[in-house]
C-alpha cells in the first residue's frame, strides 16, 4: 500500500486491474461547458470595461493633445485708405422680430401660424430682403408673419410679386390695422 507520509515504497503489490487499451476505447468529444454570469458579475465585468475604456481614452487625449503642434499666432495688422471725401455708408439698424403693425399703412401677411413658425418664417423673409416681422394674432398662440409698412398700393403689388417670385405668393393676404 502507498503512503503519502513514507518515502520508500511499499513490498505490497498492487492490484492489477482489467487491461485497457486505449485502441478500443471510445473516441473522447470536446466536452462543452458554460459559464454563467450573475447580476452582479456582470455588472462587476461592464464596470471595469467602462473604466478600462475611460483609463485608455484619457491616456490617448493626453498623449495626442502633447504630440500636437502648439498654435502660431499671426498678428497682422492691416491699413485701409479711406479717402477723406467719401462719407461712411449709413447702417439701417434692423427693425425688431417682433412688432406691432402702426395704425394706418398696409402691410402685406404672409400667414397666421404658431410663434415658433412665425419666427422661423420672418427670418427666411429678411435673408431675402423683405421687412418682415412677427405681430399678435387673433390670439396668444397664433401669430401672424407681416411685410412692411407699405406706403401704397403699388409698394403692395411690388412686395406681393416679390413674394411670389420666391414661391410664396400662396399666403400673402391685404392686412390694414385700423386701430
Amino acid at each position: 500500500m502507498l503512503s503519502l507520509f513514507k518515502t520508500e515504497p511499499s513490498a505490497e503489490p498492487i492490484a492489477a486491474g482489467p487491461e485497457i487499451h486505449f485502441e478500443d476505447a471510445a473516441p473522447t468529444e470536446p466536452a462543452d461547458f458554460e459559464i454563467v454570469l450573475g447580476r452582479r458579475q456582470l455588472a462587476s465585468v461592464l464596470f471595469v470595461a467602462t473604466v478600462a475604456i475611460a483609463v485608455f481614452s484619457s491616456i490617448g487625449y493626453v498623449a495626442g493633445k502633447s504630440l500636437a503642434p502648439a498654435p502660431k499666432r499671426i498678428d497682422v495688422v492691416r491699413t485701409v485708405m479711406v479717402p477723406q471725401s467719401a462719407p461712411a455708408p449709413a447702417v439701417k439698424p434692423e427693425p425688431p422680430l417682433f412688432a406691432e403693425p402702426l395704425p394706418g399703412p398696409l402691410y402685406l401677411q404672409m400667414g397666421a401660424v404658431e410663434k415658433g413658425v412665425a419666427v422661423i418664417f420672418a427670418e427666411g423673409l429678411r435673408k431675402h430682403g423683405f421687412d418682415a416681422f412677427v405681430a399678435s394674432g387673433p390670439n396668444e398662440r397664433i401669430f401672424r408673419v407681416l411685410i412692411g409698412p407699405l406706403p401704397d398700393e403699388q409698394a403692395y403689388a411690388k412686395a406681393r410679386n416679390a413674394a411670389g417670385a420666391i414661391g410664396l405668393n400662396i399666403f400673402a393676404e391685404r392686412f390694414n390695422s385700423k386701430n
